[in-house]
């Protein structure tokens, strides 16, 4: 089984546990901060996943940084309980999904947006943020978008939104243009 599989089985069950303890925003937030800590430091890392290291020494590291944090006894258990399982290096994948999930939970759908060059103009702005209430009004959801620049598209945008791609780059239209002409 995959890793991504698993951390996504992991992000699901933590998910349905702060939804019902109606705290989705708090559990994502704390999630990511213990995900970009564990991150930052290579000896934390290494003392809660070496397996040399006892389980008991592993588990007061692990109770020190949840104190230190002063996370939520929901994510501090559930921290807890990767670390049981020898999961917890899969806590940066398992964030991830459970922010999507949190995503998907509050009626919020991530939208990929790829520019040319960075969108600095008002006239810019006011074209992603008319782009953005098109796709919420076409999908009946809350619509957020990450733009992100690739100077190769040349031109145009090319917007991704789960598995639809809709692509209006000039590379695009130049590789149509290419293959149209090599067909004759």
């Amino acid at each position: 089984m995959s890793q991504m599989v698993i951390a996504r089985r992991y992000a699901s069950a933590l998910s349905n546990l702060a939804q019902k303890e109606n705290s989705l925003e708090q559990v994502e937030n704390e999630l990511k901060d213990f995900a970009d800590t564990l991150h930052e430091s290579f000896e934390l890392q290494e003392g809660l996943s070496n397996n040399k290291v006892p389980m008991a020494v592993r588990n007061n590291i692990l109770t020190d940084v949840l104190t230190s944090m002063n996370l939520s006894p929901l994510v501090s258990t559930f921290l807890r309980y990767l670390l049981s399982k020898r999961r917890l290096s899969l806590v940066h994948d398992i964030a991830r999904a459970f922010a999507l999930l949190t995503q998907e939970a509050m009626g919020i759908l991530p939208a990929e947006v790829t520019v040319a060059k960075e969108p600095r103009s008002k006239e810019s702005k006011d074209l992603l943020e008319k782009l953005q209430e098109q796709l919420s009004a076409s999908t009946g959801k809350t619509v957020q978008i990450h733009v992100s620049v690739d100077p190769s598209i040349i031109g145009g945008i090319v917007t991704r939104i789960g598995s639809m791609v809709i692509d209006g780059s000039i590379r695009n239209q130049l590789v149509q243009v290419r293959e149209s002409i090599i067909r004759g």
